[in-house]
């Protein structure tokens, strides 16, 4: 499996789109109910602030991440990945990337998922704990 990244472009504008739908419209049906205009016009908003890292298997798109550094954490996000791809260590390598930056620029890392999304168990492996929650977000670090 040859992993690779790169930066989404405006001809991904519809694979990222469709991506976080696929991967995360179980968990966002379950804790808001799935409203296809409402994705859409988040989707467009995320979008327009920042595009994601596409990640490849082969030159073919299978995920996405986003990192920002902030003065005082790294903040994970619009991590997705195919159905297909998730279970077989595509995460654990982005997420041992993730870790080394933070080490590197000496910050502790946050993110967010939403509740009864299994991703949670995959985070808490690597070393991230429950900061807070409320009844749709877990929201964890890692120091």
């Amino acid at each position: 499996m040859n992993l690779e990244y790169r930066l989404a472009t405006e001809q991904d504008y519809d694979f990222a789109f469709n991506l976080k739908k696929s991967a995360e419209y179980g968990p966002i049906n379950a804790v808001f109910g799935w409203d296809e205009l409402l994705q859409q016009q988040m989707h467009a908003e995320e979008w327009a602030v920042g595009k994601p890292m596409l990640i490849c298997i082969d030159g073919i798109a299978v995920g996405s991440y986003k990192i920002e550094i902030n003065a005082d954490h790294i903040h994970f996000c619009r991590f997705f990945l195919l159905p297909e791809h998730q279970g077989k260590g595509i995460g654990s390598k982005v997420l041992k990337q993730l870790i080394t930056l933070a080490k590197e620029k000496q910050l502790p890392c946050k993110l967010s998922h939403l509740q009864g999304n299994r991703v949670g168990e995959l985070y808490a492996r690597f070393g991230f704990v429950i900061d807070d929650c409320d009844n749709q977000f877990v929201y964890m670090s890692r120091q």
